[in-house]
């Protein structure tokens, strides 16, 4: 990014024995940078398995062309233990453009904790686009207010110092929810009981609140009884009409809510660990 120079002067002088100054006016002068790079992300938030579109703009401020342009991503990698564990994977492909013209697909050499673009050569004055994306993988933090923080530096042909800018995204805070239905026996006949199991998971970091289960059953088993991790739920707190249950009744005081998930990191391979908070529904009827 260019620099604003500016310099005033300041004047002491002596009339009559008396002692005076006097200031210049503000000149102000543009340094141009030989380099200058720019990194942003599409995406400001980020889940597991999310893509982030990313886009580095770089331009070349010198008079003359800039040779062999490498713009490196350390794509979010950071320090862990004793290792180098990296939240984004690249997808391919990459795409170029140089002063807002489209040019085409950009090879990408992609190491272990990083991604690389090269550019054989950057006329004076042109600015060029390079647009890609990479996978949220296992490696991301996924605990609420966690970041990714990712670095593009671009060096070139007589330029001794790399230029760089970083990019932020924050991990949603969300509640992640599935529901598992299962019945036992496998084989019923007609007048025996049959269990439904219903297991609610919640994967997100965020709780999840106001939970309300339905289930339309057929054919309806008859005389009910309802548990909650074990627990029996009164009747008075569902409701079951028309072999349709409502868990919770709309006007129980009854609630049902799964904290947020247990999220760890293994020391061994920096895979971030999701541990779903649970609760099993249970409902008993005979056929």
């Amino acid at each position: 990014m260019a620099q604003i120079i500016t310099n005033q002067a300041s004047l002491n002088y002596r009339y009559n024995g008396q002692s005076a100054s006097v200031l210049s006016n503000i000149a102000t002068a543009t340094l141009a940078e030989a380099l200058s790079v720019e990194k942003v992300s599409i995406e400001n938030v980020y889940r597991l398995g999310d893509t982030v579109t990313y886009s580095v703009s770089f331009e070349n401020g010198s008079g003359s062309a800039l040779t062999g342009v490498t713009v490196t991503d350390n794509l979010g990698s950071y320090e862990f233990g004793t290792f180098t564990v990296t939240p984004l994977t690249f997808v391919a492909p990459a795409i170029l453009l140089v002063d807002g013209v489209f040019v085409g697909d950009i090879a990408a050499a992609v190491a272990e904790n990083s991604v690389s673009f090269t550019l054989p050569t950057l006329a004076s004055g042109s600015r060029a686009q390079i647009l890609y994306r990479a996978l949220v993988n296992d490696n991301a933090p996924l605990a609420e207010g966690s970041t990714i923080t990712n670095t593009a530096s671009v060096t070139a042909g007589g330029i001794t110092v790399p230029v760089s800018d970083t990019n932020t995204v924050t991990v949603d805070n969300y509640a992640d929810v599935t529901i598992t239905k299962s019945m036992t026996p496998s084989s019923v006949v007609e007048g025996e009981a049959l269990t439904y199991t219903f297991v609610i998971n919640n994967y997100g970091n965020a709780e999840a609140t106001d939970i309300v289960l339905t289930d339309a059953f057929d054919p309806a088993p008859e005389n009910i009884t309802v548990q909650v991790n074990g627990v029996s739920v009164p009747a008075t707190d569902y409701t079951y009409e028309g072999g349709v249950l409502t868990l919770p009744a709309a006007t129980s005081q009854y609630s049902l809510s799964l904290p947020a998930a247990t999220i760890t990191q293994d020391i061994t391979t920096g895979n971030v660990v999701v541990t779903p908070s649970s609760l099993t529904v249970t409902v008993t009827g005979v056929l």
